[in-house]
Formats: C-alpha cells, sequence, structure tokens
C-alpha cells in the first residue's frame, strides 16, 4: 500500500488528504444565550453599570484570573484606553509596543498624546523581543505594552524585571488570551494591569465572546480607581468605590466619559466564560498532537513557548514558522497553494490584523501625521518634549520583516471531527515529502 506522503499531490492530480469539511463540531449554547439576553429584556436591565449582570460577571472573570479588580468597558480598545491614563500616559510620553502588533493596543496612548515606539520580535516566538525593548527606552518612555498575541504568552519575567529596573509600568493586551498563564499564574494577575476583549462569538471571536465588550484587570487599587474616574460614568455605587482622597472632589459623573459595557454583551460572555477551561484544554491538547508530528518535518518549525508560559485563546490559529531553505527554496505561496488543494485549511500570515501587517510601516509611522492640527501631536514636529518625529521605513526591523513572510496560520480547534487531525498531519507529510515536485511546477 502507498503511504500517504508517497502519493501523488493532490495539486498536480493525485488525491486529497484531508477530505472531511469543517471540521470543527463545537458549538456554543444558543438556547442558553437566547434565555439570558431574553432574562435582561424583560426586567429591563439594558444600561448601566456596577449592578445586575455587570457586577456578576466582573466578580466572575475576577475569580477565574485570580486578580484583585476587575473592570469591564465596552470594548478592549477602550479597556487599553483605560488603562493608559490609569498608569499616567499622557502628552510627550512614550510607550513601547511591538511592530508585529495591532493599533488598537496603543490608540489608546497615540490619543493621550503619547507617541508609540515600536519593537522587534523574536525569532522563535514572534512576540516582543525584551532586548531590542530595553534598546527603546528613554527617559520619556512611560509604559511597556505586551501583547499576548494569538493567546501566546510574552517572556513576562524579562519584561517586568526591565519595567521595575527603569520605573515603567506594565500594560498588557491579553485580547486574545483569556486563560493563558504564566508561571502558573493568569495572565491577568502577573503584570501591573490587564486588558481583554469580548469581540465576536464563539468559536471563532475572542475566547470570551458577547459581540462587543471589553474587561480591565488589576491587582492595584489606585490603578482600578482611576479607570473608575476615567471611563464610568453613572457607575452605580461609584462615590463610594473611591477611597483616593483626592478623587473625593467627583460626583456620579466623574470625568464624563461613558465606556460601560452592554448589558446584552455581558450576559452573553457570562455563558461563554463557563465553556472557556473546557475549550483551552482541547485546544492545548489538538496544539500539542500537531506541533508534535510537524516538528518532525523539513521546513516546519512550530512557535515556541516560554519553558513558563501555557497558551490559552484560539484567535488567530496556530503559528507554524516556515522555512524554505529546507524545501529548496519553495516559496511559501507554493506550499499555501498545495496544501490548500490537499484540503487542509491554512493560510500565509504572521497577524491577523488587516493593514500592512507591521506597525511601523502604517503611513502615520512612515510619512508622520498632524493628529490634532496647527503641528500639534506625538506624530509631528517638536511637541511636550518629543523630539520631532523621523518615521520608520522598511529595514528598521529587520527580524519582524523576516518572518512576515515566514509564518503559517493553522486554524485552532477545539472539537475537530474524528479523524480530522490525522488527515490534516498526513497533507503536511504529503506535501514536504513531495516538494520537489513543486518546484518544477
Amino acid at each position: 500500500m502507498v503511504s500517504g506522503e508517497d502519493e501523488k499531490l493532490a495539486i498536480l492530480g493525485g488525491p486529497k488528504a484531508v477530505t472531511i469539511e469543517d471540521p470543527e463540531q463545537w458549538k456554543r449554547p444558543i438556547e442558553e444565550e437566547k434565555k439570558a439576553v431574553c432574562e435582561l429584556i424583560e426586567r429591563g436591565e439594558l444600561s448601566g453599570s456596577g449592578f445586575g449582570v455587570s457586577k456578576q460577571f466582573e466578580e466572575e472573570f475576577r475569580e477565574y484570573i485570580g486578580c484583585e479588580y476587575c473592570l469591564t468597558v465596552d470594548h478592549g480598545t477602550t479597556a487599553l484606553a483605560s488603562a493608559y491614563y490609569a498608569v499616567g500616559v499622557g502628552p510627550g510620553d512614550e510607550i513601547i509596543t511591538p511592530t508585529a502588533g495591532y493599533i488598537g493596543s496603543y490608540a489608546g496612548a497615540l490619543h493621550m498624546g503619547a507617541r508609540p515606539v515600536f519593537c522587534d520580535i523574536d525569532p522563535k516566538t514572534l512576540l516582543m523581543d525584551p532586548e531590542d525593548v530595553e534598546r527603546k527606552i528613554t527617559k520619556r518612555t512611560k509604559a511597556i505594552n505586551v501583547i499576548h498575541m494569538g493567546g501566546r504568552v510574552c517572556d513576562m519575567d524579562a519584561l517586568i524585571d526591565i519595567a521595575r529596573k527603569h520605573g515603567l509600568a506594565i500594560v498588557e493586551d491579553a485580547c486574545h488570551a483569556p486563560g493563558a498563564e504564566w508561571d502558573g499564574k493568569k495572565i491577568g494577575n502577573v503584570g501591573d494591569i490587564t486588558c481583554f476583549s469580548l469581540q465576536g462569538i464563539n468559536p471563532h471571536g475572542k475566547p470570551v465572546s458577547g459581540g462587543e465588550g471589553g474587561i480591565v484587570c488589576t491587582n492595584n487599587r489606585e490603578l482600578y480607581e482611576r479607570q473608575l474616574i476615567y471611563c464610568h460614568l453613572h457607575r452605580a455605587g461609584i462615590t463610594k468605590e473611591l477611597t483616593n482622597p483626592a478623587y473625593r472632589l467627583f460626583d456620579s459623573e466623574v470625568l464624563g466619559l461613558k465606556y460601560r459595557a452592554h448589558p446584552l454583551a455581558l450576559a452573553l460572555a457570562r455563558i461563554s466564560l463557563k465553556s472557556l477551561p473546557y475549550r483551552n484544554k482541547r485546544m492545548r491538547e489538538n496544539r500539542a498532537k500537531i506541533f508534535s508530528e510537524l516538528r518532525k518535518l523539513p521546513g516546519l518549525e512550530p512557535v515556541h513557548d516560554y519553558k513558563k508560559a501555557n497558551p490559552g485563546g484560539f484567535y488567530g490559529g496556530f503559528k507554524v514558522i516556515y522555512k524554505p531553505e529546507e524545501l529548496g527554496g519553495l516559496p511559501i505561496e507554493k506550499f499555501v497553494e498545495a496544501m490548500r488543494a490537499e484540503g487542509a485549511p491554512i493560510r500565509a500570515r504572521m497577524v491577523s490584523s488587516s493593514g500592512p501587517g507591521l506597525e511601523h510601516l502604517r503611513n502615520i509611522f512612515i510619512k508622520g501625521f498632524d493628529l490634532w492640527g496647527h503641528n500639534r501631536g506625538p506624530l509631528g514636529g517638536e511637541w511636550c518634549g518629543l523630539p520631532p518625529f523621523k518615521g520608520y521605513k522598511k529595514g528598521d526591523f529587520p527580524v519582524a520583516e523576516k518572518m512576515m513572510n515566514r509564518v503559517l496560520t493553522l486554524p485552532a480547534l477545539i472539537d475537530p471531527k474524528e479523524g480530522f487531525l490525522e488527515q490534516y498531519i498526513k497533507a503536511f507529510k504529503k506535501v514536504t515529502s513531495n516538494y520537489e515536485s513543486l518546484l518544477q511546477k
């Protein structure tokens, strides 16, 4: 009998390795979601925060993470904005963020008048490189924006050491990473302040999802109270929550911003949170099974995890580093084309966002931008102690730029149909074994 890897490639007329379609069997509990939403509609709980489903979800998520304080907001992006305000980011400051990141991670700081300063990534983890982070620190640096991209955990020991050494805050973007861990602690209970997103709907949205929404976790009471005054207008009991004497001048309208989460979103998110431990457990098992097999094949190197890291979440899929030099220089596009012909879901992209792929290659960071007009803002001329913005160019971040064309994205499955993973792995074996036939195509 001819083995799978010796068969003729499907792209050249052979049989497909993957014959199972729509492999994900896990289904969200729609009837339970309908009931929860209808109950809110019936009792008229469709606005506000600090009571009802809003308070219930905050307490349940706080207990799940293990942190002291948890606050819900309307989006992950506004969660991060409130975090930047909480740690004191303002005009003329700098925050360090990875170029293989996302605009929503630093947009809140930018609109506060701070300048995003990009750093490169580690070529094995595809996460921010702590050594390059430290190289980018100046006297104007206020915070390090740690992004746990795709639910993979950054080197928190190194980053926290750097932050403490230089007196900086750690603002974590864990929007992809609910349930991820560092050294046995859940992310959200490690750095200074951590933000999550509730965007989308399971199984393809954020790990805890409710359509739209965000969460911020911290163990620091002062940071929590600064978030309250920043964006929780008319939160029930807010003036009683403000224990800092400096905040006793506030009434329930605090600083006037209303970033509250919608109760309907939190009702859905409560249900999503219930199944997160199971979904994360299954994701890790499937990831380990696929990665263990791919490590045996030429041209493929599953992304590395730090020893203390335990990934969480599904957004952005599983990442595998592609090494064309081990496959006769076969372009990644031809590899992906051959895999798809085999029936295997796969794509070639390092980050899941649209746009240029790397943040420093956005036009506003190449050309600069007069954010508030009249040459005011962090991306223009000299302003609030910042030197004139120079702009970035191709070649500034060699590792991230090289890796942009060397990363494969695989689906992060929870309950795949029986036999799918075996067929999926067979497709990789088949294509890597017969790569020479693709070089002639």
